[in-house]
């Protein structure tokens, strides 16, 4: 599934940077980056096996990511490099240049798999209750784009790419879907609804957007984790049904194992759902 994004800034970006762009490639001489200089522009949010979700604080660090494009032969990101033209590196680091915050899913160690693009459009509101700030209005974002690599759509990484951006930013999120498919999506998969009167004050000032209210976005996590833990946990989940299957047979259990499953739970930090979470603590207690 293809998700896209009105955002009409793009092209506007594009035309005042092309030369720039250009004459910017030319001048460029090869640089060797290492993983410790890139991780110091990364803020490293969810390991899921293999796949790590991310913030990008830094635009220098998009410059070591391999991206694939896609094309009649290949599988890869396609739609703003087809629809504007653009690249997709300068895409992403035009983004954390503008302020916008950058989310990430990478498979290894480089390999861009998903990205999320938002906006802050307005800060939160803190107001004292008792000797005590509260925040009485959650700060307000815009999901200005969002795309996942062809060959790993319709398996989760949309979502949990979603997911770990709203819970990062906890606040209310925006949208604006191009196409009923991406409608559907965001409606059905995501929980965003049409702006509505009880919304308050985004009524008139965002009318047509698709909101995601907090804190139902920051629950989406819990959601997801409790329905599709293997998704967001899959280490912790191939050892819990490896260690039960040991422990039922009446095998013995390296300590390594256990300790290993102990840690691995404790990450958790109680989102998945009660049933699968007290059976897990369950069995590591007769495990011990």
């Amino acid at each position: 599934m293809r998700l896209y994004l009105r955002d009409r800034s793009l092209r506007r970006e594009k035309e005042d940077t092309c030369t720039t762009v250009l004459a910017k490639n030319r001048e460029r001489s090869i640089t060797t980056y290492t993983w410790d200089s890139i991780m110091q522009g990364i803020e490293k949010i969810h390991q899921a096996g293999d796949i790590s979700y991310a913030l990008f604080v830094s635009s220098e660090a998009v410059d070591y990511l391999y991206i694939e494009i896609g094309t009649a032969d290949q599988e890869g990101f396609s739609y703003f490099h087809q629809k504007f033209g653009m690249p997709y590196k300068f895409l992403l680091k035009k983004s954390i240049e503008s302020g916008h915050f950058l989310f990430v899913s990478i498979s290894g160690k480089d390999k861009l798999i998903g990205f999320a693009r938002f906006e802050k459009l307005e800060e939160h509101i803190d107001k004292e209750i008792k000797g005590k700030m509260n925040v009485v209005q959650p700060s307000l974002f815009l999901l200005r784009s969002m795309e996942v690599h062809s060959s790993f759509r319709n398996c989760g990484i949309g979502r949990v790419l979603f997911s770990t951006a709203v819970y990062y930013l906890q606040g209310n999120v925006l949208t604006v879907p191009d196409n009923k498919e991406a409608a559907n999506f965001f409606k059905k998969k995501l929980g965003f609804t049409e702006i509505t009167d009880t919304v308050g004050i985004y009524k008139q000032k965002y009318e047509g957007h698709l909101i995601l209210p907090y804190p139902k976005a920051v629950t989406l996590w819990h959601e997801i984790a409790s329905k599709y833990p293997r998704i967001l946990y899959p280490e912790l989940i191939d050892l819990y049904e490896s260690l039960k299957f040991r422990h039922n047979m009446g095998k013995a259990i390296p300590c390594n194992d256990i300790y290993r499953f102990e840690n691995l739970l404790a990450q958790c930090n109680g989102m998945l759902a009660n049933v699968m979470e007290n059976d897990m603590h369950r069995m590591l207690i007769e495990l011990r």
